[in-house]
């Protein structure tokens, strides 16, 4: 086996690949063994067929097998060897023939180009400066939570007809289409407040529904909160960023709150006996909630800004035509040339931010433990069952928090969340931030835009 790599400039390079007998005969051999004991063919017995007959018919199938399997041990070993760092994964060379003969096997001759990725220099310092845009957080907002809260505490009864104060419990049912349910796709019972619905034709069309009645809506209609938002569709904070769908959202029940009235008792149900004694000490509360719920979508809005920023002033250079060829190759539904120049460009911001951040990561040796992401699972599975009243104690948090971790996909994506939002401090303690207020109706056209 020998590997020879030719470095064509910076961002590509290619792997000339030598196969010899010694490699994969051994692999072969093994090969066609295994596959005669479980081979099944008409006048032989189970495991009997000739070794002979075996290689005649399948041997050329497991000798690619095999070679591919070589070759992919080969290039592994080449990759941490040299520690090299390539985006995606060397592909077979479309422009160069095959060496070798698989009819009469000997030395085989292979070439793979690769993507390089480029050498960063990330510097964060005081002499940088971003802004970081806040929401102004006013009387509106605060006796607006307020009443949400009263309203959410108060008291429960069950009308035939929706008004514009009653909740909606339903399902949510995202759409590939107007009228067409989406296979697969996002599916969750949740809870609509119709009067927190952001979108005012959508809200009056939503009064005078029953049960079984169902309509179809842009869940960012419903609210600009994207921490509801991702409760709403049981999707994470980080995917509402994203979403595009409009769902089907169909009535099961109709709830009707009557507002509890701001007394010691609320007082006690919402924030535990004896902390809250007075609706002035309620309003400090209530703006220190606004705060940690608004941080998320402030963090957001800087990173964005700042990733853009960033990546345009780092300019780092990807291998394009490379990286093109790689997701045609290994997007497994299959892509259109047309569609990989539409989205490329996104897939390259995307990818450039990717590493910038992956550098400043091990830059500054960032580092998020099992703790931290077990805190921040109890702190969202708080959130959500604080958004239907259930209390929850500790001992069950515990065990909920560490199923969440055991979901690979919950922890990737929280774990993620944690280390971006280490980047996001980081770069505030290091360089010069600037505060802007904003009107929460200000700060939410940026956010969409």
């Amino acid at each position: 086996m020998n590997i020879t790599q030719n470095n064509l400039d910076s961002q590509n390079a290619e792997l000339i690949i030598s196969v010899e007998p010694p490699d994969y005969e051994p692999g072969l051999e093994l090969a066609l063994k295994n596959y005669r004991k479980q081979a099944q063919l008409p006048g032989f017995r189970p495991g009997h067929v000739p070794i002979g007959l075996i290689k005649k018919r399948f041997g050329k199938s497991l000798l690619v097998e095999e070679i591919q399997k070589v070759i992919q041990e080969a290039i592994n070993k080449h990759l941490i060897e040299n520690q090299l760092n390539v985006l995606g994964s060397p592909i077979p060379k479309a422009s160069v023939e095959e060496v070798g003969d698989w009819d009469n096997p000997g030395e085989f001759r292979f070439t793979y180009e690769m993507g390089l990725a480029p050498e960063l220099n990330i510097k964060l310092e005081k002499s940088e400066k971003y802004s970081f845009n806040k929401v102004r957080i006013n009387d509106e907002l605060i006796n607006r939570q307020i009443k949400d809260l009263a309203r959410r505490y108060g008291q429960l009864s069950e009308p035939e007809v929706s008004e514009d104060d009653d909740m909606l419990i339903g399902d949510f049912e995202e759409l590939a289409a107007p009228g067409a349910i989406k296979e697969g796709g996002i599916k969750n019972r949740s809870t609509i407040y119709i009067d927190n619905a952001k979108d005012t034709e959508l809200k009056k069309s939503m009064v005078g529904l029953k049960k079984g009645d169902h309509f179809e809506v842009n869940p960012h209609d419903l609210t600009s909160n994207h921490e509801e938002l991702a409760q709403l569709l049981g999707i994470t904070h980080h995917d509402v960023h994203h979403m595009e769908s409009h769902f089907r959202f169909t009535v099961e029940e109709l709830k009707r709150m009557t507002p509890h009235i701001l007394d010691q008792e609320l007082f006690d149900k919402i924030y535990g006996p004896g902390n809250v004694n007075s609706e002035a000490e309620m309003r400090e509360r209530v703006i220190e909630d606004l705060k940690n719920m608004f941080s998320r979508d402030e963090n957001f809005l800087f990173k964005r800004a700042f990733s853009r920023e960033i990546v345009n002033r780092v300019n780092a250079v990807l291998p394009d035509e490379f990286l093109k060829r790689f997701i045609r190759m290994t997007n497994e539904k299959g892509v259109s040339q047309e569609q990989i120049e539409m989205e490329y460009p996104s897939y390259a911001h995307g990818l450039k931010w990717q590493l910038i951040e992956n550098k400043i990561i091990r830059d500054y040796d960032l580092k998020v433990g099992l703790d931290e992401a077990k805190e921040y699972a109890k702190g969202m599975l708080t959130r959500r069952f604080a958004e239907y009243g259930i209390p929850v104690e500790e001992e069950q948090l515990e065990t909920y928090a560490e199923r969440t971790l055991a979901n690979k996909e919950e922890a990737r994506n929280i774990y993620d969340l944690l280390y971006e939002n280490k980047v996001v401090e980081l770069v505030k303690e290091k360089c010069t931030i600037e505060e802007k207020e904003f009107s929460y109706e200000e700060f939410l056209h940026q956010i969409q835009h």
